[in-house]
């Protein structure tokens, strides 16, 4: 006889980052019984230890309309929840520190201009003119900056959405983790969680990177890698960046305390752990200096860590689970979901309850990476 409190619900979605969270708060809007669960707490893993960027520009073509619709809902978010979570559209303001990189976003600035984004080219005097804490000795082709990029408080936006959660009467289930799944005829029946036995026709798999472990309890490979991202803050400064800053080595943020966020280029991981490194602090003690020669000079105060997950072509995985009615996936999101976390919980409430997405997401399926069949 199982030991697991049985809990009856419609929909459960698994993992409490801002794709989780998203994908529950709009389900629970429609008047679902949406329950959601996490092996931790919301917002601990790699929504919570995000750099916050809002971007859009410098995305797959297939991705960029979806990080579009995402940045429409970014700009009412605060008001829809009620709470600040310091959203701030700076833009964003991409380095070219060689010439190649600078002819390849020559063209890629023309591909997302057609399809409808705000982009410019900039040249080395108009990248410096924006960005004068830049060094006038590294080498400098030019620049592209997206006005309606920005950036968010990844803590203030956890805190604002689990109360948005309790409000639409989703229920929380905090250090539940899930365990396996239950189908009968090809048809999910429910998930077994550390104490609770899920009862539901529907589940979302949302788990980072936890989600390929949960897929191989029903014999799916799930076609992922891992990496670790790494950023340092520094002491409380005056205002020196307005922009979302990315370049070679990383990118850069001043939150709105004054902070600056520096982040480094993630490492290829296997195991699922996020202690700090310190080839983490020896990278960008060698590398943002030499770029912002500010920077020499700074106090670090801290760092934290969280892990990433990635596909093979960097776009995510949003689709039906094969063999198994009512299990959907969303992950893979290649260390850049945190912009797209509104959009999808939308497109993906829309397609359980609706049948099909707003906005096709067919670009994102499972499949394109050939047949998904069960292992042995």
């Amino acid at each position: 006889m199982s030991d697991l409190q049985a809990v009856d619900c419609d929909v459960l979605v698994i993992g409490g980052g801002i794709t989780g969270c998203f994908i529950a708060l709009r389900l629970g809007q429609m008047g679902l019984k949406v329950c959601l669960a996490d092996k931790g707490s919301l917002f601990r893993e790699a929504s919570g230890r995000s750099g916050g960027g809002v971007r859009q520009q410098f995305r797959n073509k297939a991705e960029l309309p979806l990080a579009m619709e995402s940045v429409r809902f970014w700009q009412g978010l605060a008001e829809e929840l009620g709470e600040d979570i310091e959203y701030y559209q700076g833009g964003s303001l991409r380095l070219h520190r060689t010439r190649q990189l600078h002819e390849e976003d020559t063209a890629r600035v023309e591909r997302e201009r057609a399809i409808g984004l705000e982009v410019y080219l900039l040249t080395p005097q108009q990248v410096r003119g924006r960005l004068p804490v830049l060094s006038g000795n590294i080498e400098l082709w030019g620049g592209t900056f997206c006005p309606s990029d920005g950036t968010a408080n990844p803590l203030l936006l956890g805190r604002a959405l689990a109360h948005a959660l309790l409000r639409a009467g989703v229920e929380v289930y905090g250090h539940e983790e899930i365990q396996n799944f239950d189908a009968a005829a090809g048809c999910l029946s429910g998930v077994r969680g550390s104490r609770h036995h899920f009862r539901c026709p529907v589940a979302v798999n949302a788990a980072g990177p936890w989600a390929r472990r949960l897929l191989q309890t029903i014999g799916l490979e799930f076609p992922v890698t891992f990496r670790k991202s790494q950023i340092l803050v520094t002491e409380p400064l005056s205002p020196v960046i307005r922009e979302f800053v990315s370049f070679d080595k990383g990118y850069l943020r001043q939150a709105q305390d004054g902070n600056l966020h520096l982040g480094g280029r993630g490492m290829p991981i296997i195991e699922l752990e996020t202690s700090q490194t310190m080839s983490s602090f020896e990278d960008v003690g060698r590398d943002f200096p030499e770029a912002f020669p500010f920077l020499a000079n700074i106090q670090i105060i801290r760092g934290f860590a969280g892990i990433t997950t990635w596909t093979a072509d960097g776009i995510p995985i949003l689709d039906k689970v094969p063999g198994i009615a009512g299990l959907w996936v969303a992950s893979g999101f290649s260390g850049h979901g945190f912009c797209l976390g509104p959009a999808v919980g939308k497109l993906f409430s829309e397609w359980i309850t609706d049948g099909r997405p707003s906005l096709d997401l067919s670009a994102f399926a499972w499949s394109r990476f050939g047949s998904v069949e069960k292992t042995p």
